[in-house]
This record gives structure tokens, C-alpha cells and sequence, in this order.
């Protein structure tokens, strides 16, 4: 043996662990048993809510002149004029656009000349569609996709409804309702 061996300093030992207490232990459990359940039991509803059925509201048609905001309605009449996923239907009293949504860019809900009623929510104007109703009987539905709550906003932001779509029209200008900014960039040549 060598005296290198006897004269080092001897190695600090590190402090004692501290036990927590067999209560303390239990609590921790019962918080994490709690949670875990309250998250189990919130995804398993919301799993439950998307496979019950839509329940569906069927209206007599009226007169599109007497259509009102903010309300469902149903319109009976011919297809005047197609947009891509909107449509002009017209009956004897006016004219009214009607919007299918995203699904009515893949799938064309109407012919020109078709008679069909429309059944959805009259906002602003323009009655967003939620059930089409064919001459011959076929039904198709439409509107915003189908889940809990219906439709999301960007990652978490605000819910929109129906009558809350991207029909809000153009932004404002910048700087103020009269268009005057000092501060904005000169305009791309």
C-alpha cells in the first residue's frame, strides 16, 4: 500500500434523502388518479357527442321576401344562377344567395333551372344552407362540419357559428375610416 492511499481527504457523503410521508404519498395519487380521470372521462363525452345524431329541424318554406336575420328559414324555388359554392334561388316574392360552405366547392349542389328548397340560417342576406332538398326527393347536407361545438377558430381562437363565416366583407382600411396613414408604406410599383 502506498501513503497516498491513507492521506487523501475523505469523500463527502450526500445529504440524506428526504421521504415523503405515506399521506403525502396517497394525496399525490389521489391527484393524479383524479386528473387522469377528469381527462379520460372529458375525451370519452366528447368521442360519445360525435357519434350521436345531428338532430334536424325541418321548416316549412316562406317567401324569401320575408325572410329575417338571425333565424332559420326555408326557401322553395328555382336556381337562378350559379357561383361555385353559392347559388341564387328565386321564387315568386325575390331573390336570396345561398352559400353551401366548403362542402359545396366539392360536391355542386344545384343546377341552373333546378326547383329546390333550401333549408339553413338567413344572415346578412345570404341564407347559409344546412339541408338541400331536390325535386326528386334527394336530400344533401351542408354547413359547418359536425362536432362538438361545431366549428373552430385558429387554434383555439374564437368559435364562429353559421351566420359568422367569412362573409364580414374586406378589412378596414388602415388608418381609420378615412383611408389617411401617414405611417403605411408607399404602395408596390
Amino acid at each position: 500500500m502506498s501513503n497516498t492511499d491513507y492521506t487523501a481527504e475523505p469523500k463527502a457523503l450526500p445529504p440524506p434523502r428526504r421521504r415523503l410521508s405515506r399521506s403525502a404519498m396517497a394525496a399525490g395519487a389521489c391527484v393524479t388518479l383524479l386528473v387522469a380521470g377528469a381527462a379520460l372521462g372529458a375525451g370519452g363525452t366528447r368521442l360519445a357527442q360525435n357519434w350521436q345524431p345531428q338532430s334536424v329541424m325541418l321548416l316549412q318554406p316562406s317567401p324569401i321576401d320575408r325572410l329575417q336575420d338571425a333565424t332559420p328559414v326555408a326557401v322553395k324555388g328555382e336556381v337562378a344562377e350559379i357561383f361555385g359554392s353559392k347559388f341564387i334561388v328565386q321564387d315568386g316574392s325575390g331573390r336570396a344567395l345561398v352559400d353551401t360552405g366548403p362542402r359545396g366547392e366539392r360536391t355542386p349542389a344545384a343546377a341552373k333551372g333546378e326547383t329546390l328548397t333550401v333549408q339553413g340560417r338567413f344572415d346578412r342576406g345570404v341564407i347559409h344552407a344546412e339541408i338541400v332538398t331536390h325535386a326528386d326527393g334527394r336530400n344533401e347536407a351542408f354547413g359547418p362540419p359536425r362536432g362538438p361545438k361545431g366549428p373552430k377558430g385558429p387554434k383555439g381562437g374564437p368559435k364562429d357559428g353559421p351566420g359568422a363565416r367569412a362573409d364580414r366583407g374586406p378589412p378596414p382600411p388602415p388608418g381609420g375610416p378615412d383611408g389617411d396613414d401617414d405611417d403605411a408604406p408607399p404602395p408596390p410599383r
